[in-house]
């Protein structure tokens, strides 16, 4: 009877931890598209050097999926690695004087886990073109800014 009572606790307690943990990785997904979003807004000048040399819309979206899934895969793979060694170093200090402890690590969950975080990257990219259409090439460029200061100084001089 202790067993089973046991058991629902450790349920119902694990089902609360699993909603806080779909809370958290929403709220760091959000953190990532709002991350990535501002990482195009200040490699705009890059990225319009970049079409401007003859990069296409298509491969720039492509470098910017890519860059995005890496990003998301790696921090997923350190946050694995680090996430079982802090698990095993927690369960030794808490339970290594009642029992043995040995290291079991779910390989198939953390592959799930770092295949969700590079879709949720890729998906943060889908997300952020918007914000890159608003560019184009020469908008950003800095010599529009030059070119612009040459013709008011022009206008200046020739109303002299």
């Amino acid at each position: 009877m202790e067993k089973v009572t046991f058991n629902q606790v450790i349920d119902m307690l694990l089902l609360v931890v699993t909603g806080l943990l779909a809370v958290a990785v929403f709220i760091a997904l959000i953190g990532v598209a709002n991350t990535l979003s501002l990482s195009v807004l200040e490699r705009t000048r890059e990225n319009s050097l970049l079409r401007a040399l003859g990069l296409t819309r298509g491969q720039l979206r492509g470098m910017l999926a890519i860059e995005a899934v890496l990003i998301a895969g790696v921090a997923a793979i350190i946050g694995s690695v680090l996430g079982v060694a802090y698990g095993w170093a927690g369960a030794q200090s808490a339970l290594g004087s009642f029992a043995e402890i040995t290291a079991v690590i779910p390989w198939g969950q953390i592959l799930a886990v770092v295949l969700v975080a590079a879709l949720a990257g890729l998906l943060a990219s889908v997300a952020r073109r918007t914000v890159r259409r608003s560019f184009p090439p020469l908008r950003a460029s800095p010599w529009t800014k030059t070119a612009t200061l040459r013709q008011k100084c022009h206008r200046w001089a020739v109303s002299l």
